[in-house]
């Protein structure tokens, strides 16, 4: 079986009362990279660059605009550079309207290139967000290989039943990899390890990849309790499976990897 471990590293998200100290308690890259070396696991690391400004009377505002933080702060900086030159993979995290705005995506993926210093080729657009086909059209066009935005907001498994990844609209160079599992959701699934296990099945029967997303504020036991020790547990699980685990831009160049092509 195939296991890519994902990060989305994004402002506070949590209660109103500790937004105004989300720097202490939501930065934790070093908390993430010091576990996943424990297990000898690399992930994709995907930074959000949101531009909505902050509304005080538009309460749906607030989780996007709440706690932002800027890819040019020299702490992000640092933990950009230092998190690629050990081995893990920057992908870029689509702000929440960049999924229909070419322009404004194109300006994010511009800004973490130059912070990085090379092309970033994988991307994760914020809540989900898809216009299909034309996002991932829009995406490839501005040079990403890859986009792993396709999956469940309320559960986990399978959507669309897409099992393996697959090649949008005919793309040759482009593939999206269906999301199977994310935090919020696992942590909400009643008997979520044996939904686990069963996801885990068909993932190693159909040779696929399978994509995990872990939110770094979840990391915080203050407002997200249990999801800590949840990754750790997955990450196990895996291991314990002979699962080989490492970034999504590492699929791309896997031949050993099935990828579908969908008809236009």
């Amino acid at each position: 079986m195939k296991y890519a471990l994902r990060g989305n590293i994004r402002g506070a998200a949590g209660s109103i009362l500790n937004v105004h100290r989300w720097r202490s308690i939501y930065w934790n890259i070093e908390d993430i990279m010091e576990m996943e070396n424990q297990f000898g696991v690399k992930s994709t690391f995907f930074f959000l660059n949101e531009s909505i400004p902050f509304q005080l009377f538009n309460f749906r505002n607030w989780p996007l605009s709440l706690g932002r933080y800027s890819l040019n702060e020299k702490r992000v900086v640092e933990a950009i550079k230092t998190l690629d030159s050990r081995g893990w993979e920057i992908g870029l995290h689509g702000s929440y309207r960049s999924f229909s705005d070419k322009r404004l995506l194109a300006d994010e993926k511009s800004e973490l290139e130059r912070i990085l210093g090379r092309p970033v080729v994988g991307i994760r657009q914020h809540y989900l967000n898809l216009d299909e086909p034309d996002t991932w059209v829009m995406q490839q066009d501005l040079g990403f290989e890859y986009d792993a935005s396709y999956g469940y907001t309320r559960s986990i498994g399978f959507k669309g039943q897409r099992v393996r990844p697959f090649k949008p609209f005919g793309a040759k160079d482009f593939v999206v990899f269906p999301l199977q599992i994310m935090d919020f959701c696992f942590m909400e699934t009643p008997n979520n390890m044996t939904r686990f296990r069963e996801i885990c099945t068909e993932v190693d029967k159909n040779n696929a990849v399978l994509v995990l997303n872990w939110h770094n504020d979840v990391f915080s036991e203050v407002d997200f309790p249990g999801y800590r020790h949840a990754y750790s547990t997955l990450i196990q699980e895996f291991l314990a499976m002979g699962a080989e685990i490492k970034p999504l831009g590492k699929w791309m160049v896997d031949s050993k990897v099935e990828v579908d092509t969908l008809k236009n």
